[in-house]
């Protein structure tokens, strides 16, 4: 069993080497080149210019001007500054931003360094999570290496964008409600209050959170409920404060968007479908493609760009690597099974953690959901939207690489079992030199 000193000790080492391949990416990505970061630098410039919050519009989206940003080109600021179609978006991460714009006359390096450090905090989130769920450190650190190196994860960590609070604030809300449903033996129980603060934080930060934050503390009420018998006035209870105050501080941001766009568009997404005129919808392009063509760019150019696609998605990496990460993937998809294999005759898991288990198979399953339902209407085949299940994806690697620990340990001596416990976090070890080696050699050649 490691110490617990130890543990936090190998933490703070993977972070320092986050928050370092973070920074390289920072510094090395060009300008720009980053998934719509001229639109939400913009929206950080309005409110420092002119206060919280701006007004998405008709000519907030330019596809000309994109097409010139995405090609590497770098247009004067004041026509760059045209590009306003973020302006939906909730606040809280552009508001955060503010201060660090206006102390530093906007720089976007300070920004980028803004969304690592944010980035960082979703390291820490997976490694407790995965430490509650699991019980073994090793497991834990490699469950959030897996987070931490995904070279596209970092490149988006590490540029102008809400994802990184949004992150953040969903994994900061799995460990709470696993602390909730009593994973961890925590010292006690977290009131459902602070559930219903950080589900109403997702509220204010991206939209694409929403329905994850919803599902996770439905789901850890009912749980709880289920496992401890309670009444369904307690459940009344619980649900009424972790829903009342998510409700209360999303309905400052809706409100606000009713008054300004019109009931019923709560969201702003009547008003965003309306100005991003232009945009390559999925009709049109099955019209143009086929419905089977459709189905298989969707199918790889999503797994690509999950792992490393950089740009405006104009930069793949080598086929060889896609190779190497598929090998990789298949490797725990077989550990798992191993996993499931070996576990017969093995001491049933405990109520608390099948709990927790299902939650984050059911946060996995709904991103799926809606990065399907996303493409029904625009081509979005962006791997990024599945990260709202990053952190459940980063303990399944880490179980899929325990399964294979478990088999070797059968093939030798007791004395060797425990060095295989830390089999994992090594064989993750790979993933931070892919990250580097896919900032120098992939991204900084072709976008620089």
């Amino acid at each position: 069993m490691m110490h617990p000193r130890a543990a936090r000790v190998l933490l703070a080492l993977v972070v320092l080497v986050f928050l370092v391949v973070g920074t390289l990416y920072a510094v090395y990505t060009p300008a720009w080149q980053a998934p719509d970061e001229p639109a939400h630098y913009n929206y950080v410039a309005q409110i420092a210019g002119g206060g919280c919050c701006p007004v998405i519009a008709p000519g907030d989206w330019d596809t000309a001007l994109i097409n010139e940003v995405a090609s590497r080109e770098e247009p004067p600021p004041a026509r760059l500054s045209r590009l306003e179609y973020e302006d939906h978006q909730p606040p809280l991460y552009y508001l955060l931003a503010t201060p660090v714009f206006a102390l530093t006359g906007g720089s976007l390096l300070a920004l980028r360094l803004v969304s690592v450090v944010l980035g960082a905090g979703v390291v820490v989130m997976a490694y407790l999570v995965a430490a509650r769920l699991l019980g073994s450190p090793p497991l834990a650190l490699a469950a959030a290496v897996f987070v931490a190196f995904i070279p596209q994860h970092v490149a988006i960590l590490s540029s102008v964008n809400n994802d990184a609070l949004a992150e953040l604030v969903l994994g900061a809300l799995l460990v709470l409600a696993l602390g909730y449903l009593g994973a961890g033996e925590p010292a006690r129980r977290p009131h459902p209050a602070l559930l219903g603060l950080l589900a109403g934080l997702a509220f204010l930060t991206k939209l694409t959170v929403y329905g994850p934050a919803v599902l996770v503390v439905a789901l850890a009420i009912a749980f709880r409920a289920a496992h401890e018998r309670r009444s369904a006035r307690w459940f009344a209870g619980q649900a009424a404060w972790a829903g009342g105050i998510a409700v209360a501080l999303g309905a400052l941001w809706w409100g606000r968007n009713v008054a300004v766009y019109g009931w019923p568009d709560l969201f702003a997404q009547t008003a965003h479908e309306a100005a991003v005129v232009g945009q390559l919808r999925t009709a049109d392009l099955i019209a143009e493609i086929g419905a089977g063509a459709y189905a298989q760019r969707l199918l790889s150019t999503t797994f690509h760009s999950f792992f490393g696609q950089f740009g405006w998605m104009a930069v793949p990496m080598p086929p060889r690597i896609y190779w190497l990460i598929g090998a990789f993937l298949l490797e725990l998809a077989t550990g798992l099974a191993l996993l499931i294999a070996t576990r017969r005759g093995a001491p049933p898991l405990t109520r608390t953690t099948r709990a927790g288990l299902w939650v984050l198979a059911a946060l996995v399953g709904l991103a799926v959901v809606q990065f399907g339902y996303y493409n029904l209407t625009f081509v979005q085949f962006q791997g990024r939207y599945l990260y709202p299940a990053l952190i459940p994806l980063g303990l399944t690697a880490a179980a899929g690489l325990w399964g294979w620990a478990r088999f070797v340990a059968r093939f030798l001596p007791a004395r060797w079992h425990g060095a295989l416990a830390w089999l994992p976090l090594v064989v993750m070890g790979w993933l931070p030199l892919l990250a580097v080696y896919a900032l120098f050699w992939i991204l900084v050649p072709n976008l620089g």
